[in-house]
């Protein structure tokens, strides 16, 4: 997921580069289109990655896959002909073209998957998760708890919902 951009530098605005990516984690494939810009290079494609999770009921981890659609500017640092250092405009927290004219998509890839990662991953649909009352994982064995108790707090609640279904 690193690229030599050296010569893309070399052309003008509009130019791209291909690639299809080789699986590394979390990558299981992908393919991205560099264009360079007056700024420096465009990176922009889709990347498919599996993600490592924990279930929000059971707490089993596994993995879920999930496409990335990419599209971030990075900007050049140096010249290309000259070596000298160039203000392209780039700020605090913006991709940066290496000082060695290479372009290294993992950081972004990393911040995408953060962004696409599911806020309560489950291992599947139907997962019934733990048991509140012994903490056996459901999905394995029933444990036979009496499950049925509602906590007080929430009787009223209950006596409305009777009330709503007749």
């Amino acid at each position: 997921m690193i690229f030599n951009a050296s010569q893309l530098l070399r052309e003008h605005p509009g130019s791209t580069r291909e690639y299809d990516l080789d699986p590394e984690p979390p990558v299981h494939r992908g393919h991205v289109v560099l264009m360079r810009t007056p700024e420096g290079v465009l990176v922009s494609g889709e990347i498919d990655v599996v993600l490592e999770a924990e279930c929000a009921r059971c707490l089993t981890p596994f993995g879920y896959p999930v496409r990335l659609r990419l599209e971030e500017t990075f900007f050049q640092q140096v010249d290309v002909e000259t070596g000298l250092r160039i203000d392209t405009g780039a700020r605090e927290g913006d991709f940066l073209i290496g000082l060695d004219h290479t372009i290294d998509i993992r950081e972004a890839v990393r911040q995408y998957s953060v962004m696409a990662a599911a806020m309560q991953p489950l291992c599947r649909p139907d997962c019934p998760g733990l048991c509140p009352e012994c903490g056996q994982d459901l999905s394995v064995e029933d444990c036979g708890c009496d499950r049925s108790r509602i906590d007080p707090r929430w009787s009223v609640l209950a006596v409305l919902k009777q009330r709503l279904d007749g």
